[in-house]
């Protein structure tokens, strides 16, 4: 009987052990962010796992964020959280972290630190381009300073 009791209490630890285990890795691996992409008007564009253009800070210097104190409350930074993952057209290799201050981390593309609007709306998702030296970030990691030229068609000769 006290065998039986032994073994019954090893497989419900293993059991416990195997499900917090499963627990920690999905938990782990859900919380990464995730930077992906998005065609606009713009060209393709990167964006968050849930839909919020991504900017860079033309002032900043690597390492070293021009938006501070106040400035933060309108461009928040987009925090890592585990180790970022790229979607869509975004490149694994141009993500990377920086550290920020309260020891965490934000993430970076191609370098530059990415921040989000505070004043983007579904309707109007890209209403920060331009403002105070932000521009929305292409793939490349560049910034986009404006709307991609449209070549329109060339209007019939009169006569023909």
């Amino acid at each position: 009987m006290k065998a039986h009791r032994i073994v019954l209490v090893a497989v419900a630890i293993a059991a416990l052990a195997l499900t917090a285990s499963a627990f920690a890795t999905t938990a782990h691996s859900s919380a990464a962010t995730v930077v992906t992409t998005k065609k606009t008007s713009l060209g393709t564009i990167l964006i968050t796992s849930s839909g919020q253009t991504l900017y860079l800070d033309s002032h900043d210097k690597p390492g070293h964020p021009a938006c501070t104190g106040g400035c933060l409350s309108a461009w928040p930074p987009l925090k890592a959280s585990g180790t970022p993952k790229a979607s869509g057209s975004a490149k694994a290799s141009l993500l990377g972290t920086t550290k920020i201050s309260g020891g965490a981390k934000q993430v970076t593309y191609n370098g530059h630190q990415l921040y989000t609007f505070g004043s983007d709306t579904k309707s109007s998702p890209t209403s920060g381009e331009g403002v105070n030296g932000f521009y929305v970030v292409s793939t490349s990691g560049a910034a986009i300073t404006k709307a991609p030229t449209v070549k329109k068609k060339p209007s019939p000769t009169p006569g023909y």
